[in-house]
């Protein structure tokens, strides 16, 4: 029996959008670190950002914990 995700579309929506030089570096950037093509890429940044941006407004912080447990709270201006 197929999933859901198998029953959707594969593009739901289309969108051409210009990029800035510093976002084309840094798809690029992730291209070669992951092997992605650029269509996922975008998708996995939109869905990133729709979650800190709701986690932000909710009232809470974003950390990011090193290897060795320790905790640097990350600014983000969105």
């Amino acid at each position: 029996m197929p999933s859901p995700e198998e029953n959707r579309p594969a593009a739901v929506d289309r969108v051409n959008v210009a990029l800035i030089a510093e976002a084309v570096d840094a798809l690029a950037k992730l291209q070669d670190r992951t092997g992605l093509k650029k269509v996922d890429l975008v998708n996995r940044a939109l869905l990133v950002y729709e979650f800190v941006d709701a986690e932000l407004k909710a009232g809470k912080q974003v950390l990011v914990r090193d290897q060795d447990g320790r905790d640097q709270l990350v600014k983000i201006f969105l």
